[in-house]
């Protein structure tokens, strides 16, 4: 893991990325993604099935390649970043084992695999963003979520005959598109990018992340820790803590002045609790 963060940093930061991917970016966000797609009136969404699997590793070897290293180092590089299954065990007796066994791929959750993930989908993004503004649309990929949308002239047609553009784009580049999960979200529908609710001027917290938030400081407040730990599920006190932490944490980056007032309410019903504070 050290490694790949010193490859991270120090190698695929160097990576030139597509304007119109968002994750795994420093400076950027779920926030600043789906702020993109304020106002719009039409919203087309579709999720790539097995992305970080998807990107195998001479597409990786080509990556450190093109950043100038040679072919050796280059391929000493993926086989750092990349998995290979050794399940199949089916090579002929006198073969070099790896010679039969299967591609590598990116590892979901490895340090390095969402920058050779965006790097990989450089092209793939150029095509897609090209697709959209043809069309007059806002285009931005989230690791495995793509979006589309409009605030212009739109149909269902159009919806339609971008899905299939878009899906045929993907699967040149070797993905395959989650059918059941793609969205065509016309106006007047509630719009979700990200988890985030598209506004006509903002994005916005869910009512239902908020309600949930809701309810687990007044539960602590009402019935202390222990109780509504118990109630709720969870493992354990400190990992329900951790967990109401982290959602008012991000409920500031999109709501400043309801996290400020909920973590204060927070606050007090961690000291009725006598929970250490920080």
């Amino acid at each position: 893991m050290d490694v790949q963060r010193w490859v991270l940093h120090n190698i695929l930061a160097a990576c030139d990325l597509h304007r119109s991917s968002w994750a795994y970016r420093p400076g950027r966000s779920i926030v600043s993604c789906a702020q993109n797609h304020v106002g719009a009136r039409w919203l087309i969404k579709l999720d790539v099935h097995n992305f970080f699997g998807s990107v195998y590793e001479p597409k990786v070897f080509a990556i450190f390649h093109e950043l100038g290293y040679t072919r050796l180092l280059s391929f000493e590089l993926a086989r750092l970043c990349t998995r290979t299954p050794f399940g199949d065990h089916s090579w002929r007796v006198g073969q070099a084992p790896y010679l039969a066994t299967p591609r590598g791929s990116l590892p979901q959750g490895a340090p390095t695999s969402g920058a050779l993930a965006n790097a990989a989908m450089r092209d793939l993004d150029e095509k897609l963003a090209t697709l959209a503004e043809n069309g007059g649309l806002a285009y931005t990929r989230y690791s495995d979520d793509v979006v589309f949308s409009t605030r212009g002239a739109f149909t269902r047609s159009d919806a339609a005959a971008l899905v299939n553009n878009a899906t045929s784009a993907l699967r040149s580049s070797g993905l395959e598109v989650h059918r059941r999960k793609t969205k065509i979200v016309p106006p007047g529908a509630r719009k979700v990018v990200l988890g985030l609710t598209i506004l006509d001027g903002a994005v916005a917290l869910p009512r239902a992340f908020k309600r949930r938030v809701e309810v687990h400081v007044r539960g602590v407040h009402k019935f202390g820790l222990i109780e509504h730990a118990r109630h709720r599920g969870f493992r354990s006190v400190l990992s329900m803590v951790e967990h109401i932490d982290g959602c008012i944490a991000f409920a500031s980056s999109v709501d400043r002045s309801f996290a400020e007032l909920l973590g204060a309410e927070w606050a007090t019903a961690l000291r009725q609790s006598d929970f250490p504070s920080t």
